[in-house]
């Protein structure tokens, strides 16, 4: 039996785990993150992020869904964002990564926010199907832009 609760200082080492997996899975390099940014990060005087972890009762996660808010939009409502659900591969199939994404709506809800958004790679054919079957769809609106190291840099060159 699988428990969807909150993440405690204890989960770090997992949660470090399962980030660390996703990464990997979503391609990304640089990985930095360690345990003491982790507790520092989402433990300290104003934590930045939180979690949501199904934990496996053996000191082990199947899965996470990790957020952090935005404090206000225009609307001067915060804005909830999901960083990262994952489910670890051998948990998959089990209505894990439901369960965690239905708690983390609960806890919009408790907290007053009134959308929850994420970002999601345009190849990753699995995580858009299974969005669409909780009743998420892709934002008609808007699409992530980024600027990289060089054009960041000339940029802020240009600034003075």
């Amino acid at each position: 039996m699988v428990d969807i609760r909150s993440m405690l200082r204890d989960d770090v080492p997992e949660l470090l785990r399962l980030t660390e997996a996703i990464v990997t899975y979503e391609r990304g390099s640089g990985f930095r993150l360690t345990e003491a940014e982790l507790l520092r990060r989402g433990f300290g005087p104003r934590p930045e992020f939180g979690a949501f972890v199904a934990d496996r009762g053996d000191g082990r996660l199947a899965g996470m869904a990790v957020h952090y808010e935005i404090p206000f939009m225009h609307t001067l409502e915060p804005l909830l964002m999901m960083k990262w659900l994952f489910v670890d591969p051998a948990h998959r199939g089990g209505q894990i990564g439901r369960r965690l994404v239905r708690r983390l709506a609960r806890h919009a809800i408790e907290t007053g926010h009134r959308k929850l958004c994420w970002f999601v790679l345009k190849d990753n054919a699995p995580a858009q199907a299974f969005y669409r079957g909780i009743g998420a769809m892709p934002d008609p609106d808007w699409d992530r832009w980024t600027t990289g190291e060089a054009a960041l840099g000339a940029l802020a060159a240009e600034a003075g």
